[in-house]
């Protein structure tokens, strides 16, 4: 059986929605915001989200021990249009879009344009060249 055929029949089976965290914005710094803690948040899953490391989650937060539910922690904030399909502890699937090009769709998912291209590499021969309806996989990692 084709991969392209193979992949998109596997995305769809045991797939779920990923939770994607949003940030209240800092209009005093660009780039940066607040997140209010939940009960299932870790200092990882919320460092994922957020395209940063659980080190700087930490430095910039003052956290030493375990993520507190309930508090605002300091984020890298930024608006991000798309979201995933997990289908792996680590990866999802996401359906090309009008208007996507691989860098902005990339960037969505905390990852490069080259990253994604090899990720689908059966699917993505040329990374400028990408077609509405394509179902690729993406890092999904958050939850």
């Amino acid at each position: 059986m084709r991969f392209d055929v193979v992949f998109i029949l596997s995305s769809f089976l045991g797939v779920s929605d990923a939770l994607r965290r949003g940030c209240r914005m800092n209009p005093n710094h660009a780039g940066e915001g607040w997140y209010y803690t939940t009960s299932i948040d870790t200092v990882e899953n919320v460092a994922a989200d957020f395209c940063t490391t659980p080190a700087v989650l930490r430095q910039w937060n003052n956290i030493n021990g375990e993520l507190r539910s309930g508090i605002s922690v300091k984020v890298p904030c930024r608006v991000r249009r798309r979201d995933c399909k997990k289908n792996t502890s680590t990866d999802g699937a996401y359906v090309i879009a009008s208007g996507d090009d691989l860098g902005s769709v990339a960037s969505d998912f905390c990852t490069n344009a080259d990253e994604l291209q090899a990720m689908n590499s059966g699917i993505i021969k040329n990374k400028d060249f990408i077609q509405v309806g394509w179902v690729i996989q993406v890092p999904c990692s958050w939850n």
